[in-house]
């Protein structure tokens, strides 16, 4: 928690020896520490070997970026220094008030000098200071003063500092426990339309603005009760802002910062206010209430140990382990917490779990911002009682439906102009009257993904008469590569039902019909000229049945038949197959927005023209389901029908796709890198990635190979070689 413990006292006077019986080491700063950190003893003129006093400047630098990134994460902190100057204790004052810590110094100057002087003498000799310099720091104790503000401490008032529970059995009939809120006062309003008696204790598990639509009357109302003193609020990660917010800084939050933030201000809300409000939050409640233990905080804890306050503030706000992690926080508090000992927190809820969660759990996240439940639970001395509000006055989560335009010769001229001057992150290819436009290195590396970027990634334009004579997919991408595409959010993304497809290994192609030439058109990686076109071209013509009919039907209907081309003699991925295979993936329309024909029909053409399609792998109704089948395929061991795959490609009701790569293609995919950069340069730089015995034994594999003359190359046959010596599965 946010507490700051000083130790003051000179050399020799036993603060190590304090911080050791009171088991405050691995929370305490010790300048001395730093100091041997810094440089080794040195001998002295006298014989003796001590720490270095040369490096100061460097050691309190060093103290204080340590003690401030601390603090950023609320620890609790003692410093174990002699701190005799006011100005050095002011220092710490001032940072103490910009993270909301509670200071206290533990005052041991009443240690007589000459006991002081006897204890130096016990220390080791490289520890041991001279007498002179003793007498120098009493001294200064008598003249500069522990400044107000302080709380100051006798060594045996230290257990007063600790969190304890409060018992609230006999001032309240009752406690509400209302969970993140996120902007939505309207369903709060609501809730709380009998109002708050003074004899009822209201606390509110933090996360009160963003996502919603209401954030000005949210901050607005709860300005109004924080100095009510039947009211805690409890600090969520969103309110970081506010604290950013408050000093004059800018947030990393673009939601604050674009939304939020504007909305405030609009409302005649300012840093003022958000400054007010922040000194309100608290980090936890932990509370006593008939016969009942009761934590709260935002994001809850495994258990609670026998002295809260060393818990880090940033455990309580942001939870324990991972955010998808709270299930298993919630079984661990049941298992080692006694039985009438109870926790109550928000923030995450990934499963979509009850209020109740667990036998002693209670969850109060319920996505009130995307139109869920306002989430809520009462103690009386009759025991929990969960309440759910629904929420009707929510923010409408944008389409994503792909952004439709017309194919007049207007239209798509303009997003050629568009396209071409966007030179930096989209390069154009030019075949006759026919341009390819693609995203370049620096987008892909900038990871500048817009409407432009997205869209170039295989179109193809007759800029002469302004129609697409072929197209394929927009850029999309894989689960956790975006913040749109993050697992937790694609629960409120996907419009259900929604199909995965087996994502086959191999290079996109494209075939259409060029009015220019009365012929195919056939095209891959941007181009129709290269040896990806050609192999595409003879795969192609060794699979079609009646090409004059199929070139018809191209023409009649303007699309554009998109391949995978698993090509295992002339460009082998990462997946292994027994043969060449053309996949025939989707038919789509020859037009800027993209629009692909139904599954149905892409199996109808395959069949008619003698393509394999793309495997359906299966269809999920709803979000419950899709990530149990999510976490099934995810295994380590995974396999589709009984055969190693690259992953999936996940489509939505309205369009939306996803990827999903799989951990066997994403391992040898990274020790394919391994192997080209030791038979490159002799060795792999980022060994810290090599996190298995198996990657570092197939790295050891590489350097034997390397040696040799003649070896292969390529992943699949090294793949094989390796497991093969190696005994590997």
């Amino acid at each position: 928690m946010r507490v700051l413990l000083l130790l003051r006292g000179a050399a020799g006077v036993g603060k190590s020896t304090y911080i050791k019986e009171h088991d405050l080491e691995q929370y305490a700063l010790s300048a001395d520490n730093i100091r041997l950190m810094c440089q080794s003893p040195i001998m002295q003129t006298n014989g003796t070997v001590g720490i270095s006093q040369t490096n100061e400047k460097l050691v309190w630098n060093l103290l204080f970026q340590m003690l401030e990134a601390r603090m950023q994460r609320g620890e609790f902190v003692v410093v174990d220094a002699t701190n005799s100057k006011t100005a050095d204790i002011n220092r710490y004052k001032d940072m103490a008030k910009t993270y909301r810590y509670r200071m206290y110094c533990v005052d041991m100057t009443g240690v007589p000098i000459e006991e002081c002087k006897r204890r130096n003498k016990l220390r080791p000799s490289y520890k041991q200071v001279p007498e002179e310099a003793i007498d120098k720091m009493y001294a200064r104790f008598e003249t500069q003063s522990i400044p107000t503000g302080v709380t100051v401490l006798k060594p045996d008032e230290l257990d007063t500092i600790w969190y304890s529970p409060i018992d609230f059995t006999n001032r309240y009939k009752r406690i509400y426990h209302i969970g993140d809120i996120h902007g939505c006062n309207t369903v709060l309003q609501e809730y709380l339309k009998n109002g708050m008696p003074d004899d009822e204790l209201y606390i509110f598990c933090g996360d009160y603005i963003d996502r919603g639509i209401e954030n000005v009357e949210v901050i607005k109302f709860l300005y109004n009760i924080m100095d009510k003193p039947n009211v805690i609020l409890l600090e969520g990660n969103h309110e970081r802002w506010l604290w950013y917010w408050a000093h004059g800084g800018t947030s990393q939050s673009k939601e604050f910062e674009n939304v939020t933030r504007r909305q405030l201000e609009a409302g005649g809300l300012d840093s003022k206010v958000a400054r007010m409000l922040y000194r309100k939050l608290n980090q936890c409640v932990y509370y006593k209430f008939c016969e009942k233990t009761v934590l709260v905080t935002h994001a809850g804890l495994s258990f609670i140990p026998d002295n809260l306050t060393k818990i880090a503030s940033e455990q309580m706000i942001r939870g324990v382990g991972r955010y998808s992690d709270y299930l298993e926080v919630a079984a661990t508090f049941d298992q080692m917490m006694p039985n009438n000992t109870y926790q109550i927190f928000g923030h995450r809820n990934t499963e979509d779990s009850p209020i109740q969660m667990s036998d002693r759990c209670f969850n109060l996240e319920g996505s009130v911002e995307r139109g869920g439940c306002l989430r809520a639970v009462i103690l009386d001395a009759d025991g929990f009682h969960p309440i759910m509000i629904q929420n009707t006055v929510y923010r409408e989560q944008k389409d994503t439906t792909p952004v439709e335009y017309t194919t007049t010769e207007k239209s798509v001229m303009e997003v050629v102009d568009k396209l071409r001057q966007n030179k930096r992150y989209i390069f154009e290819k030019q075949f006759g009257n026919i341009s390819s436009f693609n995203f370049t290195r620096d987008a892909f590396y900038d990871k500048k993904w817009d409407e432009q970027t997205t869209k170039a990634r295989g179109l193809f334009i007759n800029t002469a008469n302004g129609t697409v004579v072929a197209r394929s997919y927009p850029k999309f991408f894989n689960i956790n590569e975006r913040a749109e595409t993050r697992f937790n959010m694609l629960q409120y993304r996907f419009k259900f039902p929604v199909t995965a497809y087996v994502k086959e290994n191999g290079f996109l192609g494209m075939v259409s019909y060029n009015p220019e030439t009365d012929d195919f058109f056939i095209a891959s990686k941007s181009t129709p000229e290269g040896d990806f076109a050609g192999w595409l071209r003879d795969m192609f013509f060794a699979k079609v049945k009646n090409p004059d009919a199929l070139k018809d039907y191209l023409m009649r209907k303007n699309v554009t038949l998109v391949f995978e081309c698993v090509d295992m003699v002339n460009d082998p991925h990462i997946i292994k197959y027994d043969t060449s295979q053309l996949f025939l993936l989707d038919v789509v329309k020859n037009q800027l927005n993209f629009e692909k024909l139904p599954y149905s029909q892409i199996v109808e053409i395959g069949n008619e023209y003698g393509f394999e399609v793309k495997t359906k792998a299966i269809q999920i109704q709803n979000w419950h389901d899709f990530r149990n089948w999510y976490n099934e395929v995810m295994a380590e061991d995974y396999q589709f029908n009984g055969r190693i795959i690259e992953g999936f490609v996940i489509e939505d009701s309205v369009g939306f796709m996803v990827k999903i790569k799989l951990d066997y293609y994403k391992l040898w995919k990274h020790m394919r890198s391994v192997a080209q950069s030791v038979f490159r340069s002799g060795h792999y730089r980022r060994m810290g990635s090599l996190l298995t015995p198996l990657q570092n034994q197939f790295y050891g594999f590489c350097q034997e190979l390397a040696k040799q003359e003649n070896h292969p190359t390529h992943i699949i046959e090294l793949r094989d070689m390796f497991l093969e010596r190696f005994n590997c599965k």
